[in-house]
């Protein structure tokens, strides 16, 4: 590894956030043995209680592991890891350089991909929890960040039901960046009728097995909300996901 010398405030962050970036970038590929505390201490400029405290955080996070008696080691990256390296990179990267057409470009690549698949493998479970998402939008017309909640839910869901577990995880970070602009919907007064209607196609096309309509319907309905949303709404929350995540749709019927 290269030696460097972290000169930032919080010690324990600038170790843990150096580390992660060369997990990412491939600089520690997986399988490779990090040296001990105290020449990762050397090597970093910092002591060995910080050392000990960020290999704790990274395996708490799933990049590393330790094996008694042999050492901590890099694990092989999951989808979590995907997700996560994403949105970091999405945080970290200027506005101008990500546009909101390169957001909508990214997520009609991907949830297109995922309606068609989830047309093609999805199950009864699966269409219960769509439709759920859809009946909780409906009901939440006058809340904002219900209606948002839902909207987010329904697409991560879809996504879930492509059963490729690596499509939630390029979408889930991308899905949030739009996060404000989907509560902005309300203030047009064909934001709501537009979104329900889009995802009612989805959903139907879904539910029958279409997969050519269904990616589609998913295509159709982006273009739909991209035309809702300007650029600056968008961009001014670039950075600022509301929702932690997809939420449990209601149980009530």
């Amino acid at each position: 590894m290269t030696e460097r010398r972290l000169t930032r405030v919080t010690l324990l962050d600038g170790l843990v956030d150096a580390l992660t970036r060369q997990i990412q970038d491939g600089e520690l590929p997986p399988g490779t043995q990090l040296p001990g505390e105290a020449a990762l201490g050397e090597q970093w400029g910092v002591s060995r209680p910080v050392v000990r405290e960020a290999l704790a955080l990274l395996r708490d996070r799933g990049y590393l592991h330790t094996v008694n008696g042999s050492g901590t080691f890099v694990r092989h990256p999951d989808v979590g890891h995907v997700s996560a390296a994403l949105e970091r990179h999405m945080s970290l990267t200027e506005r101008e350089v990500l546009t909101v057409d390169h957001l909508y470009e990214a997520r009609e690549a991907i949830e297109s991909a995922a309606a068609r698949l989830a047309a093609l493998r999805s199950d009864e479970q699966d269409h219960l929890l769509l439709s759920r998402y859809l009946e909780d939008m409906g009901r939440s017309r006058g809340d904002k960040a219900a209606y948002a909640a839902a909207d987010v839910g329904f697409h991560v869901e879809l996504a879930r039901a492509s059963k490729n577990p690596m499509l939630p995880a390029l979408l889930l970070p991308l899905v949030r960046t739009i996060v404000e602009g989907v509560m902005e919907s309300h203030r047009s007064p064909r934001g709501v009728p537009l979104g329900l209607e889009g995802h009612g196609m989805i959903l139907t096309a879904v539910v029958e097995r279409d997969a050519e309509r269904a990616a589609a319907a998913m295509a159709a309905h982006l273009a739909d909300s991209r035309k809702l949303f300007p650029p600056d709404v968008l961009l001014r929350n670039f950075s600022h996901p509301t929702l932690g995540g997809a939420t449990t749709p209601s149980t009530r019927h």
